[in-house]
């Protein structure tokens, strides 16, 4: 897993201005992130689903994409897990702002 913030010398990326800077753990891509995130259920279907339960959220996030959009892992900072106010999930980054994103874990 990518070092929380980024890769050193990422100071000149915009992602690295946001409020949650501190929350980033990498940058992915939607291949990536439904790799990650396959769910096999037989009320789902016979073929894993790309988020499962949550896949009509995530097609609208993806949907939503629009060119030079960059999406986002992010997890809270650990003392937020220990307060069971934990929170990670994907970002859509578009020049700078986050417009956009899933929850996937929430402790």
């Amino acid at each position: 897993m990518p070092e929380r913030g980024g890769p050193d010398g990422a100071g000149s990326d915009p992602a690295y201005d946001l409020p949650f800077a501190d929350w980033l753990v990498g940058r992915t891509t939607v291949a990536e992130a439904e790799a990650a995130h396959m769910v096999h259920t037989d009320r789902l279907g016979p073929d894993p689903v790309p988020f499962g339960f949550m896949h009509a959220k995530w097609r609208r996030l993806v949907d939503g994409l629009q060119e030079g959009d960059e999406l986002w892992e992010y997890r809270s900072p650990p003392e937020s897990w220990d307060l069971m106010a934990g929170r990670a999930g994907y970002w859509v980054v578009r020049d700078g702002e986050i417009v956009d994103g899933v929850v996937t874990e929430m402790s």
